[in-house]
């Protein structure tokens, strides 16, 4: 049974109100009313519409302050959203937009008018819909295998760690029971690894539809200190195992315009990937400079490399060598990256040749 289409009328004007709901009503619309703003908020939040119609000159809230509203509840914050308003000078229209509104209807409207903007803004909306289901069974289905596979290798490692001191603890020595601790830890920081990065994805997928979040957050500036990049680097190249592999030359010591969150991970993606890509006993170097609008942070290492195809194709949830990345990844580093690009204005470049190895370019602008 196909779903009926809710669709909500924000409008003081009582006539006006009734008028578009037997309107919306006649075409097969579930349509209902409120007289003002304030209302128009908790019954939008109460029967989660799929389309909202709000005029903007209204007693006790007006449409801007109700869209403003709407797009920080989490029940209404992808809600399509059309004013009806007699207001179109282009600061009302980029106001409206710039909260959020999906279409404006101009009054006065005909019939055709109203219709022909709810269809429009229905199927827009039905279409992103589709899209995004398909974006998420993609990455779904791209994620079994290598998700299962690296967060069951370090559970089973902890289950049955635990459960040999657990049993056997009174036949051990200390530094047999400390042995099995330390396997116990690492295991542990493996999953808090895997699970860390793909929150992270996420985070930042969702990022990308919060314009207003976004917008805050391209105003911080973060301090690019020698001590901190050295400190990631040495952190990671620990982690590995391979402190005597790494090699840095911080030149630049300024201000980016990047939140100094982001930043932090872009980096450790990179640096990590370049040790998850390569042997053991091979160097990665890490190289710091500014041309003085922008900062690079070059990461080179002397590992698998990629080809082409395989650069393009790099995507979540895509790994291309197991030699290397069984113990280690899900293959959302570069993805990761790329959605800081997106967010910040920052910059990646890949350079790699198959049995050689790889050289990654991130820069990011001076603040």
């Amino acid at each position: 049974m196909k779903k009926t289409i809710r669709i909500l009328v924000i409008e003081d004007t009582e006539d006006v109100r009734n008028n578009i709901i037997e309107i919306l009503e006649s075409e097969g619309y579930d349509a209902l009313g409120a007289e003002n703003g304030k209302i128009g908020i908790e019954t939008a939040i109460q029967v989660s519409p799929d389309l909202i119609l709000c005029d903007i000159m209204m007693p006790v809230m007006d449409g801007y302050n109700v869209l403003e509203s709407l797009r920080k509840n989490v029940i209404t914050s992808t809600t399509p959203f059309i004013f009806l308003t007699a207001k179109n000078t282009r600061d009302d229209l980029r106001r409206g937009m710039a909260l959020g509104a999906d279409d404006y209807i101009a009054k006065p409207f005909t019939i055709d008018e109203l219709l022909n903007g709810v269809t429009t803004r229905l199927k827009r909306a039905e279409d992103f819909k589709i899209k995004s289901e398909q974006k998420l069974n993609e990455l779904t289905r791209n994620m079994g295998v290598p998700i299962t596979r690296v967060i069951n290798e370090p559970i089973k490692a902890i289950i049955g760690f635990s459960k040999m001191v657990m049993t056997e603890y009174m036949h051990m020595e200390k530094p047999e029971i400390a042995e099995f601790m330390a396997l116990i830890y690492n295991a542990g920081m493996k999953l808090n690894g895997v699970i860390h990065k793909t929150l992270l994805f996420y985070q930042l997928e969702a990022l990308s539809y919060k314009a207003e979040e976004i917008k805050t957050l391209q105003e911080k500036v973060s301090s690019n200190s020698k001590s901190k990049t050295t400190e990631i680097c040495a952190s990671i190249a620990t982690h590995f195992g391979r402190s005597n592999d790494l090699m840095l030359h911080i030149e630049a010591n300024t201000n980016l315009a990047i939140p100094s969150e982001f930043l932090d991970e872009a980096l450790t993606q990179l640096v990590e990937n370049a040790f998850i890509y390569s042997p053991k006993r091979s160097k990665v170097k890490v190289v710091v400079g500014s041309d003085g609008t922008r900062t690079y942070f070059t990461i080179s290492d002397e590992g698998l490399g990629m080809t082409e195809s395989q650069i393009e194709s790099s995507g979540a949830f895509t790994r291309f060598n197991e030699e290397f990345a069984a113990q280690e990844g899900i293959g959302l580093g570069l993805t990761i990256v790329r959605k800081i690009n997106d967010l910040f204005g920052t910059q990646l470049s890949i350079n790699s040749t198959p049995g050689v190895g790889t050289t990654v370019r991130f820069s990011v602008p001076n603040a």
